[in-house]
């Protein structure tokens, strides 16, 4: 059988069995499919041709000056196609049989930048990795995230951001970033969303609560703290919301101070307290009396050292956190308060029951205590507290007061930080195995608790084995070292 080839196939065909069988040429051995590009340094070599032997750099506009043929654009092209080019052209008119032999003297830089000790271009070598390009580069400062090594490479015109692994092979032109590692900041208590953040520089307070999902409705507005490590000690501080935060700062939003109105006026509910707030600014928060209230029996229902008392109070008498307000009725009635649906004042009726009188306001909330319900009940001059089972008869003016389930809140270097349900017994490892335990940077043997004592907030250091109390604050710290 017969092939036929066409001259410029033959001549090509000679062309490099002539290449094979000189033997002295210097070829750099290259990847599958390397392109060129500008600054890479190329040699040209024609056998027995000396004026055609060259070696040149390819500029920036990706072109190379050759003898007889000219400037010649080399960029993008593989050293197969550059060779096979030269020789057919070499070959139509100037040179009988060219013998052209093309090889990568030196290729162009690759560049590192980013949290390296030395930063900058330099020389590529054949099958370098990423690991070796940093050391080149002096390797990673104390800054760097070392997890975070991305290449920018150019393909076609367009630009790539690539995360390679440590034995990965860069090329030409690559540039390496290595990133900062991420400072965090951590918000806690009453926002929507508390945990750990990535911290950024120019960060204020009010941008940070909102990314924790903003306050919720039972949040101070205007008490914000920080919890601050600086110079080895922990300080406590007031803040604004355009405060600036910084790395690893501790926000602290605490449950606002409130009062409570039930019985006979028009919103009977949950209120936020005020400093030197009267009866009578309470009572207009509530709406006012209904039509039905007896405006000359207002009773107050406050804790005083562990005792619960019931005073008689005018309208300008007053009032203190926590208070709870109750507008008697005209008519026989009872009343139910705290973490009910629809607290407020009931019509009574005979029989009736503390499982059917909670059903009257709606049910229980989410947040119930239904372990925790209480009565409160005047007979003659005494009041009583009573824990009564849901199946309990309840009495004419019997003030019914379903607790919050009490809550601790554990943050830092935890896997879950939140909020969780207060148990009796509660101890500083407790509270930490029930947010999923200590993350790898934690400091393991104490933790800092925010706690508030005698109407202060205070930050103390508790082991392990330390009692946690309801609403405190367990912080975790990362490890210096």
């Amino acid at each position: 059988m017969k092939i036929k080839m066409a001259r410029w196939q033959l001549i090509l065909l000679l062309a490099l069995i002539c290449a094979v069988d000189a033997g002295a040429v210097d070829v750099t051995p290259l990847r599958d499919g390397y392109r060129i590009g500008p600054n890479d340094v190329i040699r040209v070599q024609v056998f027995g041709e000396d004026d055609l032997t060259v070696e040149g750099k390819v500029s920036g506009d990706g072109k190379m000056n050759y003898p007889l043929l000219g400037m010649l654009q080399v960029e993008g092209r593989t050293i197969e196609e550059l060779q096979q080019e030269l020789t057919v052209r070499l070959a139509s008119g100037y040179v009988r049989l060219p013998k052209v032999s093309v090889s990568i003297v030196r290729h162009r830089n690759f560049y590192v930048s980013g949290e390296v000790k030395t930063p900058g271009g330099y020389p590529y070598e054949e099958g370098l990795t990423v690991q070796k390009a940093l050391s080149i580069a002096g390797g990673f400062t104390e800054k760097s995230d070392k997890q975070g090594v991305k290449v920018t490479r150019v393909r076609d015109g367009h630009a790539e951001t690539l995360v390679m692994a440590p034995d990965d092979v860069i090329q030409p032109n690559d540039t390496l970033t290595v990133a900062t590692e991420n400072h965090k900041f951590y918000v806690s208590g009453e926002v929507k969303t508390a945990g750990v953040y990535p911290y950024a520089e120019g960060l204020s307070v009010h941008k940070a609560i909102a990314m924790a999902g903003g306050l919720t409705d039972k949040a101070e507005r205007e008490n914000l703290r920080v919890l601050r490590h600086t110079a080895g000690r922990e300080q406590t501080l007031s803040v604004k919301l355009e405060t600036p935060v910084l790395p690893d700062d501790v926000i602290v939003i605490a449950e606002a101070q409130r009062l409570y109105l039930t019985g006979e006026v028009r919103t009977p509910g949950r209120y936020f307290y005020e400093p030197g707030m009267t009866v009578q600014r309470a009572l207009t928060l509530a709406g006012g009396f209904t039509d039905k209230a007896d405006k000359q029996d207002i009773k107050l229902t406050r804790l005083t050292d562990g005792r619960i008392e019931t005073l008689t109070i005018g309208p300008n008498d007053v009032i203190q956190p926590n208070d709870i307000l109750m507008v008697a009725t005209q008519n026989r009635k009872f009343y139910v308060s705290g973490q009910v649906k629809t607290p407020g004042a009931y019509l009574y009726g005979e029989g009736l029951s503390v499982q059917k009188a909670i059903a009257m306001a709606g049910g229980f909330t989410e947040k119930s205590d239904k372990a925790a319900v209480k009565v409160t009940r005047r007979n003659d001059k005494t009041v009583e507290i009573l824990l009564l089972e849901t199946d309990a008869v309840v009495m004419p003016d019997d003030l019914i007061v379903v607790a919050q389930l009490q809550k601790f809140y554990v943050n830092g270097e935890v896997k879950r930080p939140g909020d969780y349900t207060y148990e009796s017994g509660m101890t500083v490892h407790k509270a930490i195995a029930m947010a999923g335990g200590f993350t790898d940077k934690a400091a393991m043997k104490r933790a800092n608790v925010l706690r508030t004592i005698n109407g202060k907030e205070s930050t103390i250091e508790l082991s392990l084995d330390g009692p946690v109390l309801p609403e405190d604050i367990v912080v975790v710290r990362q490890r210096f070292f």
